[in-house]
């Protein structure tokens, strides 16, 4: 086993302006945590982010009540899945000329959902050193489950071990994950990062989340290489993460989590030229994180940005992936089905009412006074931590 240092200086967290010159003090920019269309992602928490959105939120919940009324039952969003609109090559050259931009030699890890085929497709043009097998893995734990970001497999094991992990997802008790763990950090190469630490993704509730989030940790905390900082959560839950880490001692990483197609919002810079050097960087416990100016946006506003790309058509892709429609689905008796199947002509009226709305929201004029409006509605509410980033001045240098 490789064991988690903590030899290095603190965590740096850094905010990018264009007077800064980053190659003057570091070689690469690493992006981590970005998803393509081998992505396949839930519908569950679509309601949770609609309803946030001014206008949008209360016409969607009304035209929904009036589906579920005519249907005689509730509308099961767990059912859907969609798939981010970008593939791999595509979500790797943009990455690489938001780092390039920086005077930086780029570094990209592709995290998808539970699959590596973007990482394998991707070292069929580019070397491993700037292109690494990595892929967020879904670990059942207790009464939920975490987001565990496992970077830089190697290539000939890398389909052995992605079975394995995903074998223990499929039924956690094939094997301990002490165990499972302990072998997977037995590469010195790997490295094996607890995304978004602080999101209760299986809807626990915040007390029980944390109680469980304390209990792994306590237990297998000294198997996780790095706590993620996100780039698609608010500053608030961020800042969480950061006091999580002074706790345990552990680094911070950055994680764009992009799903569309604006590049990740947080990078890493590193004195690294390859990702197996970033890697040993993180285990000696060095790390710096820069937040782009793009974090500074709310995060809902991104949001809507991010499911306007969804939405849009692009003609330039194959057939039957062209339209929303292709890149979402369905559960029925028949198995996972395209929308395209069932709505040939894009969806009801309501639902094409909602869409024009979200690509109306997302219009770049728009964006500015959008933000304006949701700042003024979490501060109405109560809610300040859906800001995304706070003044520079105010902004932590070190975790």
């Amino acid at each position: 086993m490789t064991p988690v240092s903590r030899r290095g200086a603190p965590t740096e967290l850094r905010t990018w302006t264009r007077a800064d010159d980053l190659s003057r003090q570091f070689l690469s920019g690493v992006s981590l945590h970005a998803h393509t269309h081998h992505s396949r992602e839930s519908l569950e928490h679509l309601p949770l982010y609609v309803k946030r959105i001014p206008v949008l939120g209360s016409l969607f919940n009304q035209h929904v009540r009036q589906h579920q009324a005519q249907l005689g039952a509730q509308v099961d969003f767990a059912k859907g899945w969609w798939h981010p609109p970008v593939g791999p090559r595509g979500v790797f050259d943009s990455e690489a000329n938001q780092i390039a931009r920086l005077g930086l030699s780029p570094i990209v890890s592709v995290t998808d959902h539970d699959s590596i085929e973007a990482g394998l497709e991707l070292q069929r043009t580019f070397s491993p050193r700037c292109s690494p097998i990595s892929f967020e893995w879904t670990m059942p734990y207790g009464d939920g489950f975490l987001h565990v970001g496992v970077h830089n497999l190697p290539h000939p094991s890398a389909r052995e071990w992605f079975d394995r992990l995903e074998a223990f997802t499929a039924q956690p008790e094939v094997e301990p994950l002490t165990g499972l763990l302990t072998d997977l950090t037995a590469s010195g190469d790997i490295l094996v990062v607890l995304n978004h630490p602080m999101w209760d993704l299986a809807a626990l509730g915040p007390d029980a989340h944390k109680r469980l989030l304390t209990r792994f940790l306590a237990e297998q905390g000294h198997l996780m290489h790095a706590l993620e900082l996100n780039g698609y959560r608010s500053w608030g839950e961020n800042l969480e993460t950061v006091a999580l880490s002074r706790t345990t001692g552990h680094p911070l990483i950055s994680g764009g989590d992009r799903h569309a197609c604006a590049p990740n919002a947080l990078l890493n810079v590193s004195h690294a030229s390859s990702f197996t050097g970033f890697v040993h960087e993180i285990k000696a416990g060095i790390s710096t994180v820069v937040t782009m100016p793009e974090y500074r946006e709310h995060i809902v506003g991104r949001t809507i940005a991010s499911v306007a790309d969804v939405l849009s058509a692009y003609r330039h892709y194959p057939e039957g992936w062209q339209h929303w429609t292709d890149r979402v689905s369905c559960q029925t008796a028949t198995g996972l089905t395209p929308l395209s199947r069932h709505w040939p002509g894009g969806g009801p009226l309501w639902l094409r009412s909602v869409m024009s709305t979200v690509r109306l929201l997302a219009w770049q004029p728009l964006r500015a006074p959008l933000g304006h409006v949701l700042e003024w509605k979490d501060k109405v509410s109560g809610a300040p931590t859906s800001v995304a980033w706070p003044p520079p001045e105010a902004a932590p240098r070190q975790a």
